[in-house]
């Protein structure tokens, strides 16, 4: 009976006494802490956008090359229904770009392959009938390399036919433009502005990818064969050749 009454003691003494919650698992944040957490996550973010931008720089890279490869077939084809002939730069035929005469060769991939991602004035160009970012070799017009007589100047390269390009491999047909190219009329490269470094990067694009130097000379760019092939290319290749006399728009 003394057993029984101190067992009910004991609990009515511990229905009396309040449940406290122990503090322990929910102890704050010390200030010291906060900061580490922030410096974590600020390592990490350090590390993580290098790594995004360079996953869309690639991808970037890659569609850009797509592009050139279907223009490089579509060029292909115009050719095989019009004798070899490749197609008309805008200057000596101010009707059509060459991007609009190979519109049905393209199908309907045709507004999207014109432009290339990288181009910071893409949708503007996107939204500008027959705009493009690549720029065809101003050699595929014979008539911009003619003396008075109508004749080609003798030595002189023309990409007009495919038989008439000595090294297709090596022969470049398109190029990544300038991005202040905007205009529909400005579908090509100018050869003679090619042969200096400061020239050729008012013609064209050489550090599209990765670069960002103040003489353009990091980075790379894709450029179109004319067999076919597309070749990223850095800048610091192309400055090269170039400032050694090599006139690229004729091999590389």
């Amino acid at each position: 009976m003394h057993f029984l009454t101190a067992k009910l003691s004991g609990q009515h003494e511990r229905m009396r006494t309040p449940f406290r919650y122990s503090t322990d698992s929910h102890r704050a944040f010390t200030l010291v802490e906060l900061l580490v957490v922030i410096a974590i996550i600020a390592v990490l973010t350090a590390l993580a956008v290098p790594a995004v931008g360079g996953a869309l720089e690639s991808s970037q890279r890659s569609k850009c090359a797509s592009n050139m490869k279907s223009i490089g077939a579509g060029i292909h084809l115009y050719a095989a229904e019009h004798h070899g002939k490749l197609p008309s730069i805008n200057c000596l035929n101010p009707d059509t770009t060459w991007i609009e005469q190979l519109q049905p060769y393209l199908g309907t991939n045709y507004t999207m392959v014109r432009v290339c991602p990288a181009d910071p004035r893409a949708a503007q160009k996107l939204r500008t009938s027959h705009a493009t970012s690549y720029l065809l070799n101003e050699r595929v017009e014979a008539d911009s390399f003619v003396d008075e007589n109508g004749e080609v100047v003798p030595g002189e390269a023309v990409f007009d036919r495919h038989v008439r390009i000595a090294n297709p491999s090596h022969a470049i047909i398109a190029f990544l433009g300038n991005t202040n190219k905007t205009a529909t009329g400005t579908d090509h490269i100018h050869s003679g502005l090619m042969r200096s470094w400061n020239g050729l990067r008012r013609e064209i694009w050489p550090d599209a990818f990765g670069g960002g130097s103040a003489d353009g000379s990091t980075g790379s760019a894709n450029y179109l064969f004319a067999d076919g092939h597309v070749q990223n290319i850095t800048a610091a290749t192309l400055k090269e050749r170039v400032e050694s006399g090599q006139d690229i728009t004729v091999e590389f």
